[in-house]
């Protein structure tokens, strides 16, 4: 570096920068020359100069100018590129006091500076007296493929790396469907179910589109039901264990392709097909597919899997269905309201008995006739005249 040599700083006017965490953690590092290094490459007008301007400015030599880059930049706070005499600098924001703390070298650097004692004055309270009512953000900011639901795991505060998420999405050849959005519930669902970046990117490896596409519908039902207390397979009759087993073992596909082709002798058609795609694409499970599949065509005894099959995921989707052991249990309990619909109704019916089967709710056994002689005469009298009227008479 010559002091002839122009620079140009970019980036200064989008750092962060707050005088006191710098004092207390880097100037006891770069001492009080990288300080107003630093201070002056913030400020200085237009951006641009040569290095003899901020010799000038800072009144100390180049080797002690070089000796600052350098310290501004092993520290992450300066990025230096050359080009034929020609300097960028690439201004940094400096780290959070938990941030710097929490990085090892940082923390060493500091304590040979300052001592152990006076660093640990430093280190941010985390113990209060009292039970913790903050919200987590799932709690606050709902996202709309994530559902409301109980979590088993301890609640922890976790911030997700989105950076090294990405990473990992690029060298597996993931993507975004909708960056927006999904990046939301992807902040939700690390906050919820209190994972790093990494725990939740193997999720999404298993539970993506055939596209490649993120499903972040499909990482929260495999974490609701990964959470959700699931009944034993023990608990369920033989038949009901071989049909869990089916549901956990077939492709809906080919389970699709197997009940047409016993019980209709055909084939799945185009507009089912598209149903299945469409199922998988919304995040319904396979082996939810499966017991949709089973419930149409072997219970309700339909010929084809119609539009039906996703109102009924949706309706399982609010009373959180997740897996092949709680359709089963739906399924029992719809099954038991279905039968007792149709005794309360054959009741019912054996209690509206056939007219003369049985004397009228309306009979009074009590009733005496208090209608006196004339009163009998007159009506006798009536009854004379309208039957003399029936038979032609004036």
């Amino acid at each position: 570096m010559r002091p002839i040599d122009k620079f140009t700083v970019k980036n200064a006017d989008k750092t962060s920068f707050d005088v006191g965490v710098f004092v207390m953690f880097y100037q006891p590092i770069i001492g009080r020359d990288g300080f107003a290094l630093y201070q002056l490459l913030r400020a200085f007008p237009n951006q641009k100069g040569r290095l003899s301007d901020l010799l000038n400015h800072l009144d100390y030599g180049l080797n002690d100018l070089i000796n600052g880059f350098d310290q501004l930049s092993a520290l992450h706070l300066l990025d230096i590129y050359e080009d034929h005499g020609e300097l960028t600098l690439d201004l940094q924001s400096h780290l959070t006091p938990e941030t710097f703390l929490a990085d090892g070298l940082y923390k060493q650097l500091l304590v040979a500076k300052i001592g152990q004692p006076a660093l640990e004055k430093l280190v941010r309270e985390t113990e209060f007296s009292g039970q913790k009512i903050s919200k987590k953000f799932s709690e606050v900011y709902r996202v709309a493929e994530i559902p409301e639901t109980s979590v088993i795991a301890s609640p922890t505060d976790t911030t997700l790396d989105l950076a090294a998420f990405k990473t990992a999405m690029q060298d597996q050849g993931v993507q975004f469907a909708n960056e927006t959005k999904d990046t939301l519930a992807l902040y939700a669902l690390a906050d919820k179910f209190d994972l790093d970046w990494y725990q939740l990117f193997k999720i999404a490896e298993t539970t993506k589109n055939s596209d490649q596409m993120l499903n972040t519908a499909n990482i929260s039902r495999h974490l609701i039901t990964q959470n959700q207390k699931q009944p034993r397979l023990l608990d369920f009759s033989k038949a009901e264990q071989a049909l869990i087993r089916t549901a956990k073992s077939e492709k809906p596909e080919a389970l699709l392709a197997q009940i047409k082709k016993r019980r209709f002798d055909g084939h799945p058609t185009q507009k089912e097909k598209q149903l299945l795609v469409r199922l998988s694409r919304d995040g319904v499970a396979p082996e939810i597919q499966n017991m949709l599949i089973i419930y149409f065509l072997e219970i309700r005894g339909y010929s084809n899997v119609s539009d039906y099959i996703e109102e009924q995921a949706n309706r399982w989707k609010k009373d959180q269905v997740t897996s092949a052991e709680l359709a089963v249990k739906w399924l029992a309990t719809y099954q038991r309201k279905q039968t007792e619909k149709v005794q309360q109704k054959t009741k019912s019916q054996q209690k509206a008995a056939p007219v003369g089967s049985k004397t009228p709710d309306w009979y009074d056994p009590d009733y005496k006739n208090e209608t006196s002689t004339d009163q009998q005469a007159e009506l006798e009298k009536i009854r004379r005249q309208a039957l003399d009227k029936m038979n032609g008479g004036e």
